[in-house]
């Protein structure tokens, strides 16, 4: 795991989350032939503008702003998020764990303990719990400097 980025109160972001507005969340992903069946995710900031429920989470942006977008991200118990680069062009990405379940590229994270995700990369998401995976996922308004590529999904890392 790259170095992790600044420290949360997880009782706080669980309190953010309480408060999070059911209608806040898209419909999930119901295609099994998606990279992501049952994702969800809630939109708090898009192309550098907040959305009203962003306020909630506050504590947190103002710690990485200048922000792109933002957004809370749900994997559902025994769900997934298949192996897979993103979509460029990249932006600076953190994830900041709210419901920790499961794994990322394998390896165990902490509630409230943020790392830097390289999204030009391969990457996966394991959730073999009984637990949502919740994360905040945050772009800051900087741009990474690789080659912007398609998205890709990969057989296995």
């Amino acid at each position: 795991m790259r170095e992790p980025g600044p420290t949360f109160c997880s009782q706080r972001l669980a309190l953010a989350l309480a408060q999070l507005p059911e209608r806040a969340w898209a419909q999930p992903v119901t295609s099994e032939d998606e990279v992501n069946p049952g994702y969800q995710f809630a939109s708090l900031v898009a192309c550098r503008n907040r959305k009203g429920p962003a306020a909630l989470f506050d504590f947190v942006l103002d710690e990485f702003a200048p922000i792109w977008t933002a957004w809370i991200a749900k994997v559902p118990a025994h769900g997934f998020i298949g192996p897979h680069i993103d979509e460029g062009p990249y932006h600076e990405r953190w994830h900041v764990p709210i419901v920790p379940a499961g794994t990322f590229d394998g390896r165990v994270v902490e509630a409230g303990v943020s790392f830097p995700v390289h999204h030009w990369e391969a990457h996966r998401v394991d959730n073999p719990t009984d637990l949502d995976r919740i994360h905040l996922v945050i772009d800051r308004n900087a741009m990474v400097d690789v080659p912007t590529a398609p998205f890709q999904r990969i057989e296995s890392i």
